[in-house]
């Protein structure tokens, strides 16, 4: 029994790894382009772009976001951004204009009272769009840092490519226990159970989108109906991004690891309430995404279970040959499971200890799994000190 036990984990690990590496390959990312800015021009000039950046009590991080996006190596006079303070009540509008340093390039404006039937990041992306008016229109968080060629990479393979909506995924950065422990846990589920040539397939309903950067060529976000279209849905990326798709307009989402970064919660409690709020939406809903925590789960579990039993058996003797192959592919699937989530520290650029601890980071997202399933179930989360109701996860 030990030996099919063993058998069966190294397979389906095996399965698991094959597919990670080959979504990995499917992971298109957008580099700065090359020469100047003059040298790269496209066909036509650069086009004007607005920034609209969301921030609700942001003032920790919202210093190096204005910062970092009126620092683009972008044509100055192409490039505008508007903050929209979504009733910040921690100085966060002055953060802003101190980091601005009195560039005019930067609106501010006031989130106003948030109409019942809405998010608060839609309602106040909504409020910057109507800000920002006619041309390229991009969205990204306050807790992002973009390099200064970030806008120019992206506008230049939004026109290469013929996108109406481009959205990019930032490099990850965790900075405490919590998110070192449970992010990378969770990005090796989704690379294992998700697939990215789908998303980025015209022909496909599968889609997957970050709301940290989205980019829309002029029409595609008034042709979709805007945030106003999603106002109730609290992954608004991913409700746009299944509109775009399935009315026509063409949509990526690539990599930019190396062109902007985000660290997405501060802390163990704005993990806890965030993942909470969007993991059973973008796993694919509560059912599966608590099935998909469950199996990441128990392999981790098995990965310790099946060498302890196996050195069990063999220091309890005598044993044959069934069980010394038992052992050794138990010991195999142990090696290889440590070998990957110490691989994924270096990538992250955290301790390798973390990778370690991935039984402590499954365990967490699983937890994170049932309690955004118990939220769904009764209708409502809660962020950024808001109740938001009804998180269904599907574009109307």
């Amino acid at each position: 029994m030990l030996l099919l036990l063993a058998a069966l984990f190294d397979a389906v690990l095996a399965w698991a790894i094959l597919r990670m590496v080959a979504q990995a390959r499917l992971y298109t990312g957008i580099a700065a382009p090359e020469g100047a800015v003059s040298a790269s021009e496209p066909a036509g000039g650069w086009p004007a772009v607005t920034v609209v950046v969301p921030a609700r009590d942001e003032a920790d991080v919202i210093g190096p976001c204005v910062g970092g996006l009126l620092a683009q190596d972008y044509p100055g006079d192409r490039l505008r951004v508007v903050l929209v303070d979504d009733g910040s009540t921690d100085g966060t509008a002055e953060v802003a204009r101190a980091a601005a340093g009195g560039d005019p390039r930067l609106r501010i404006v006031p989130g106003g009272a948030l109409p019942r039937g809405w998010t608060g990041k839609s309602h106040a992306c909504a409020r910057g769009a109507e800000a920002a008016g006619d041309g390229w229109l991009c969205f990204m968080d306050a807790d992002t840092r973009a390099e200064p060629a970030l806008l120019r990479a992206a506008v230049a393979r939004s026109l290469e490519r013929g996108t109406g909506l481009l959205s990019l995924e930032p490099f990850q950065e965790l900075g405490g226990p919590a998110d070192r422990l449970v992010m990378p846990c969770g990005l090796y589920l989704l690379a294992a159970t998700g697939d990215h040539a789908a998303v980025n397939d015209p022909g496909s309903d599968a889609a997957a989108a970050n709301g940290q950067f989205m980019l829309f060529a002029p029409g595609a976000y008034a042709a979709l109906g805007g945030h106003a279209a999603v106002r109730a849905e609290v992954c608004e990326d991913l409700a746009l991004a299944r509109l775009a798709k399935r009315r026509g307009i063409g949509f990526a989402l690539l990599g930019a690891e190396t062109l902007v970064r985000t660290r997405m919660y501060r802390d163990a409690a704005a993990l806890w309430h965030g993942l909470s709020k969007n993991v059973g939406v973008l796993g694919g809903g509560a059912g599966r995404t608590v099935a998909i925590a469950a199996g990441g789960l128990l392999m981790a579990l098995a990965s310790l279970a099946l060498p302890a039993l196996a050195a069990a058996r063999l220091a309890a003797g005598p044993w044959g040959a069934g069980d010394l192959a038992a052992a050794v592919l138990a010991f195999c699937g142990l090696f290889a499971v440590v070998g990957l989530h110490v691989a994924g520290t270096r990538h992250f650029r955290i301790p390798a200890a973390y990778g370690l601890a991935y039984p402590a980071g499954y365990a967490l997202a699983f937890a994170l799994a049932a309690n955004a399933a118990r939220l769904q179930r009764l209708g409502r989360v809660r962020w950024k000190d808001r109740t938001v109701e009804a998180p269904t996860g599907a574009a109307p």
